[in-house]
């Protein structure tokens, strides 16, 4: 039995003991290369978030850009409303220009709100939603400032519910945002219909005009807009996002909580007027949206100079990494410029450990370009 048993072969402890620190060896290598490889998977997928976030933001900006003012700039007569439009919603007055003509009664197309600094800025669009809103209809009854009827040429395109915006054809009135409260009324078949804005039920009618400064008794020869809807968007960064409110629906101060988030991780949005000359439809200035291009300062003359904008979107990676990663940093401190000669937006401790992509573009305000000629400024090349 002792013979049989020493003939016996296995493993011996040590051999086992080898064996477990081989085995744990590579199974620490094998973990540490997934864990970097997950890493970098995690690097290149936040590097392309930031890419197509960014690129998604410039493309929602561009586009309202590009179509802001349209119904507010009637060809060669340019700004509908020069001096100003009354606005009134849900009981508050939101627009009261002949109280004070520098408090964002005149609606710009485009209208940039600095954010001081490096922070980032606000952007201020607005235009019509109608089809027909850049085609005016002419007033055929003198209208007193206490009557909620009109009498024009047409009614077509229009219905219960919509905006309307009426105004002298030559800009001399303060213009009033009015909401019609039912279908127009034919008077006499395919000449003459009713326009009502009666005030209850209807949030853009007031009860009474006297709620504004000056409420001016529109005549004969004046003009009626079909707005459908006023698309009035304020853009700006809020919690890490590119988010949208309608300033006349919401007001401020604006937060996380009563704007609506768009597009995650953009954390900064900066924005330039190009600005022609009088007379001219050469963009050759680019200013800043501050001093007497501050956005509560804008007069009709600088609206009708600005034809184009300049905007660049700073979108972040959502991976924050173990060190810093951005190229500009040093030390833990550094700074990515927009565009040549432009802001740049400084980074500082954490802010160094994200990937950053950095879009900026040129948008010519088409509306305005095509309005141009308000009184006093004259576009023509």
């Amino acid at each position: 039995m002792k013979k049989n048993f020493l003939r016996q072969r296995g493993l011996s402890l040590v051999e086992i003991m080898v064996g477990l620190v081989i085995g744990l060896i590579t199974v620490m290598v094998i973990g540490q290369v997934a864990a970097e490889f997950e890493g970098q998977k995690r690097t290149s997928t936040g590097g392309g978030d930031a890419q197509s976030n960014g690129a998604a933001a410039l493309f929602l900006l561009e586009r309202d850009i590009r179509m802001a003012g349209y119904g507010l700039m009637i060809g060669s007569w340019g700004q509908m409303c020069p001096l100003g439009i009354n606005i009134y919603f849900n009981g508050t007055v939101m627009s009261d220009p002949g109280a004070n003509p520098a408090n964002g009664g005149i609606l710009a197309p485009v209208r940039i709100i600095d954010g001081g600094g490096d922070n980032a800025d606000t952007i201020v669009m607005a235009r019509a939603d109608a089809p027909t809103g850049i085609m005016p209809n002419t007033i055929i009854r003198d209208m007193p400032n206490s009557a909620s009827e009109i009498r024009v040429t047409w009614g077509a395109g229009l219905q219960q519910g919509q905006l309307i915006l009426v105004g002298a054809r030559n800009g001399s009135k303060i213009c009033t945002l009015m909401q019609l409260s039912q279908d127009p009324q034919p008077v006499q078949a395919g000449a003459e219909f009713n326009l009502q804005h009666n005030p209850g039920q209807f949030p853009y009618n007031p009860p009474n005009p006297n709620v504004f400064t000056n409420a001016p008794a529109y005549t004969i020869g004046d003009i009626v807009l079909n707005l459908s809807n006023l698309n009035h968007q304020r853009y700006s960064v809020q919690c890490n996002q590119l988010t949208v409110v309608d300033p006349i629906v919401t007001a401020a101060p604006y937060t996380c909580a009563n704007t609506q988030p768009l597009v995650d991780q953009i954390v900064n949005v900066q924005a330039r007027y190009g600005v022609a000359p009088a007379g001219s439809l050469t963009v050759n200035e680019w200013v800043e949206p501050t001093g007497v291009w501050a956005a509560n300062t804008l007069t009709a003359t600088q609206i009708g100079r600005i034809l184009a904008v300049r905007v660049a979107v700073l979108a972040r990676s959502p991976q924050m990494e173990k060190e810093a990663v951005e190229a500009s940093c040093n030390g833990g401190s550094g700074s990515i410029a927009l565009w040549a000669g432009g802001p740049a937006i400084a980074l500082s401790g954490d802010e160094c450990r994200y990937l950053y992509k950095v879009f900026e573009t040129v948008v010519p305000i088409r509306n305005s370009i095509w309005g141009c000629g308000q009184t006093g400024v004259s576009c023509s090349p």
